[in-house]
């Protein structure tokens, strides 16, 4: 019997309107003048923060709690980090101290900073003209809500992914990015003096794979799922990475030669990074294969996989290990070396460090 063929299946879709739906409906959207008064507030704050930033300078530089475990070093700047939980506090006194404090700083928070918090924050960002906020936004690609909310209520919105670009630029027209992901769970000192145990450690062949389940991607957990029935290695994890020291986590990675990664949106995923600074191999979906910043990775780092190879992962493993094996030592080195250089948060925060000066110098 015939196979059906691509238009075929492709006619099979359900509601394969709704994309274009859905899209007429956001342009629509898009068009309200209260968009237009939206940027005339947020750019009159702007003026106002340049004319405070013009003695100041940008040497004082906060984070957040969420983005706090890799040490940040960016030259030229004093870096601090709020406590977690920080705009949540209830005290008004308190709240007045903790604007005090952020006086004259750039504060670059993450999602995860703001997301239980909102109307907080909101506050904050109202009531602190002589801050400069900042979120880094690693949820761009699906928590939506919140996005819209953090493009609004930033000074500059850094989002990490390329999905929505268009609607959360009009919320704020000082979007910069993608700042993708990076490896933040280290610092770059912490993975430069554990080069050795890089190196010398012994790797299993088997991929590890440990993925947080999501319940809206069914697709993303089916994957997980199907690839675990070949490799016990990659399967569905909990959250106690958070409350493991910094050397038990490089460990796992370091224990094996290659990673498979599974995104939720064909999002470029933390874990890729990771994989590359504790010298391993990433499995990527070739459906990302061209995507910034995946098309400027060494094929010699990286590996490709395919629908066919979800369904028989062997063949790929095989060759995955083959060229961790043949780069030996020097491919561990280059690895690391390569996503320390390029893709650690250091340079993160320094990118976004060159925008605010770009956006709010005098």
């Amino acid at each position: 019997m015939a196979q059906p063929n691509i238009h075929t299946v492709f006619q099979q879709i359900e509601n394969r309107t709704l994309p274009v739906q859905q899209s007429s409906e956001l342009v629509k959207f898009a068009q309200s003048d209260l968009f237009f008064h939206l940027a005339a507030m947020k750019n009159s704050r702007s003026q106002v923060l340049k004319a405070c930033f013009a003695d100041k300078g940008f040497g004082r530089v906060i984070l957040g709690a969420n983005i706090n475990g890799f040490g940040c070093q960016i030259a030229g700047c004093k870096v601090e980090y709020l406590e977690k939980g920080f705009f949540a506090e209830p005290d008004e006194a308190i709240r007045a101290d903790k604007r005090a404090h952020l006086d004259g700083a750039v504060v670059i928070v993450n999602n995860n900073d703001v997301g239980q918090h909102q109307a907080e924050f909101a506050d904050f960002y109202a009531r602190c003209d002589k801050t400069i906020f900042v979120a880094w936004d690693w949820d761009n690609h699906h928590w939506l809500d919140l996005s819209t909310f953090l493009s609004a209520h930033s000074d500059i919105y850094a989002p990490a992914h390329h999905e929505n670009l268009y609607l959360l630029s009009r919320y704020n027209w000082a979007t910069l990015g993608p700042v993708y992901c990076a490896t933040v769970q280290w610092s770059r000192q912490f993975l430069a003096d554990n080069v050795a145990k890089l190196v010398t450690a012994k790797r299993s062949n088997a991929p590890l794979g440990k993925h947080i389940p999501y319940a809206p991607f069914t697709y993303r957990n089916r994957v997980v799922s199907t690839l675990s029935q070949h490799y016990p290695s990659i399967g569905f994890s909990d959250r106690n990475f958070h409350v493991r020291t910094p050397d038990e986590r490089l460990e796992e990675w370091y224990s094996h030669k290659v990673h498979w990664i599974a995104p939720v949106l064909n999002d470029v995923a933390i874990r890729i990074f990771d994989a590359l600074s504790s010298g391993g191999i990433p499995v990527v979906p070739a459906s990302m294969q061209f995507l910034p910043p995946i098309r400027d990775i060494s094929r010699d780092h990286i590996v490709f996989s395919t629908p066919d190879d979800i369904m028989n992962p062997k063949p790929l493993i095989e060759r995955a290990v083959a060229m961790f094996d043949a780069g030996g030592a020097d491919g561990i080195v280059a690895r690391h070396r390569y996503a320390l250089d390029h893709h650690h948060g250091d340079q993160r925060m320094a990118d976004i460090l060159r925008a605010v000066k770009e956006r709010f110098a005098a």
